[in-house]
């Protein structure tokens, strides 16, 4: 896979406070024996529940929206959907203003949690959804490669084109034909700009 390497830059301040809220989090769920289950809970909310259920995130993230109503508004959505670590998690975001910063937390979470297991983060984006069988030994090579259990996520994204973009940790290793296309078309451009240049010269140097 042809690879560009390059780093994946967050917003330092909400990293840090995802780290801390993370922390609790992971400490509370490990105490109730309910780690799994929460990542797994939470993953799902951020990526299904909060995408499809139109106006459910800007309500809860809202000042204007009393606390009452939006725990009301958790408990009815999620009681019998998520571990009950993960919906009194929820409702302290709500009552410290905090409920935007649920996709860094959970970054931080699933972070903290590999640390733990000994564990490397992997996210494949692909521009298809890839089976059973290609997730399980796309899994077996990095693991293979990388030496450690490897905690797979796969997401899909049709403007990558084809190919595979890889990020292990914070590093991102992009081979796909998109990228390529990109590399193709700077190069040539390059290349473009240094035949101008040289005829330039040789006219010059005519004259």
């Amino acid at each position: 896979m042809a690879e560009t390497q390059h780093e994946t830059v967050f917003d330092t301040g909400q990293q840090y406070l995802a780290s801390v809220y993370a922390k609790a989090l992971l400490a509370a769920s490990e105490k109730a024996g309910e780690t799994d289950a929460v990542l797994d809970d939470m993953q799902a909310l951020v990526d299904d529940v909060l995408k499809q259920a139109v106006g459910f995130e800007s309500t809860l993230v809202s000042p204007r929206v009393p606390l009452e109503a939006k725990e009301r508004m958790l408990d009815k959505a999620l009681q019998a959907r998520v571990a009950p670590t993960l919906l009194k998690f929820l409702k302290v975001l709500c009552r410290r203003g905090r409920f935007d910063c649920l996709q860094a937390i959970l970054r931080a979470t699933r972070k903290q949690y590999n640390e733990l297991r000994n564990r490397v983060e992997v996210l494949i984006t692909s521009a298809e959804p890839l089976d059973a069988a290609e997730l399980e030994a796309t899994g077996n090579q990095l693991q293979a490669a990388l030496g450690r259990e490897v905690d797979l996520q796969v997401n899909v994204v049709p403007e990558v084109i084809g190919g595979l973009v890889v990020r292990v940790g914070d590093t991102v290793y992009d081979g796909s034909l998109a990228n390529r296309l990109k590399q193709l078309r700077a190069e040539l451009v390059t290349k473009s700009s240094h035949q101008i240049r040289s005829e330039l010269d040789r006219f010059a140097t005519v004259e």
